[in-house]
């Protein structure tokens, strides 16, 4: 597994992933108040799609996602060393790091990558899965990048 693939561990993309799961109620206007929405069963998002989903837009604004993960990465120095790595030559950790991307972001790869990621995460991991899947609809790569990387974050800072 290559550097870059560890920055994309299963517990930091855990969070992302959790940071996916839609709400998915809906309502008429013509029926009767309905019980209240704990009673009603919650369709099961397809969690693995939306990694696929996450990681491909990912890739489509690597220009953009690259250098907020590596400064992610060097601000809680996870893997080990790389904010020294970054504090001695940033766009050469970035350089690396889009070196590695290339193949880890290519389809087989990012499927794999869901699928570990997928198999690991448990019933709490997807309780607030919306707010990410909400950046999959910004089209602007700097400000989708915004918008996802706090959800990379969360699994940071524990």
């Amino acid at each position: 597994m290559s550097r870059l693939c560890s920055l994309l561990s299963a517990t930091s993309l855990a969070t992302v992933l959790a940071a996916l799961a839609p709400a998915c109620g809906t309502s008429d206007a013509a029926a009767p108040p309905a019980a209240p929405k704990q009673a009603q069963p919650a369709s099961t998002p397809d969690v693995k799609a939306l990694c696929v989903e996450i990681l491909t837009r990912n890739r489509t604004c690597t220009d953009q996602y690259i250098p907020a993960l590596v400064d992610l990465r060097a601000k809680y120095d996870r893997p080990s060393g790389i904010a020294a790595d970054v504090a001695a030559n940033r766009d050469a950790v970035i350089a690396q790091a889009k070196t590695e991307w290339a193949t880890d972001s290519q389809p087989a790869a990012i499927t794999a990558t869901c699928a570990n990621i997928t198999s690991q995460l448990g019933p709490d991991d997807q309780s607030d899965l919306a707010p990410a899947q909400a950046c999959l609809a910004i089209q602007d790569c700097a400000a989708y990048t915004t918008c996802i990387m706090p959800h990379f974050e969360k699994r940071f800072a524990k």
